[in-house]
């Protein structure tokens, strides 16, 4: 027998830190046509890199076109989104 996931106790996201949702929220005002992923479970995949430190990450996103990192980038050199890294 498989266990239920019981999605309304189960809630293993962490709330993304102001900052980070600001930026997020610009990256789409932006016109950014790649994915924005916030969720907990893309975090998690990215939150290591083959050692033993994990650091989890505030979101991840991924690019469609060279446009998309321009939009990435040009936001990112803002002086309201430094703090973001």
């Amino acid at each position: 027998m498989i266990a239920r996931l019981d999605t309304a106790t189960a809630n293993p996201v962490i709330t993304l830190a102001a900052p980070y949702l600001s930026f997020l929220e610009a990256l789409k005002s932006a016109g950014f046509e790649g994915e924005i992923a916030p969720d907990y479970a893309n975090r998690t995949v990215l939150a290591t890199d083959n050692s033993i430190y994990q650091r989890l990450p505030q979101a991840a996103v991924y690019p469609k076109h060279a446009e998309d990192l321009e939009r990435l980038t040009r936001l990112a050199a803002q002086t309201s989104h430094r703090g973001i890294v």
